[in-house]
């Protein structure tokens, strides 16, 4: 069997991706540092993902705020205003990136990580 006959091989087996990446979770790090090392591509993807979904995330920023100082008329929220929960403006502003994701997902029941994997509104 020559190598692309491998290949071909190889590639036919019925492996879902979940499959592949529980493998990849369970490899030592030089052996993933290989993977990588072996198909570029994984780490092109994620720069580009990556980059890609900064950029709408900042859309989406300036659209929701856009959408909010409409619906204010224009005026600013005080930062004693009550905002999401027991918080007010000024103490949610207070908490680090990863406590307001959790917030947000608290309040909406939804998985905002996967909620951006399946594509979903940015």
């Amino acid at each position: 069997m020559n190598n692309e006959e491998r290949l071909v091989a190889v590639l036919a087996l019925p492996v879902s991706v979940e499959q592949i990446a529980a493998a990849i979770r369970q490899m030592r790090s030089a052996d993933q540092q290989r993977l990588l090392d072996m198909v570029p591509e994984l780490r092109q993807a994620a720069t580009q993902v990556s980059s890609r979904t900064l950029d709408e995330a900042r859309v989406s920023v300036e659209r929701l705020r856009a959408e909010v100082a409409q619906a204010l008329g224009g005026q600013r929220l005080s930062p004693d205003a009550p905002f999401l929960g027991d918080l007010t403006l000024r103490q949610y502003l207070d908490l680090p990136d990863e406590e307001r994701a959790r917030l947000w997902e608290a309040e909406t029941d939804v998985d905002l990580y996967e909620v951006q994997r399946a594509g979903g509104p940015t």
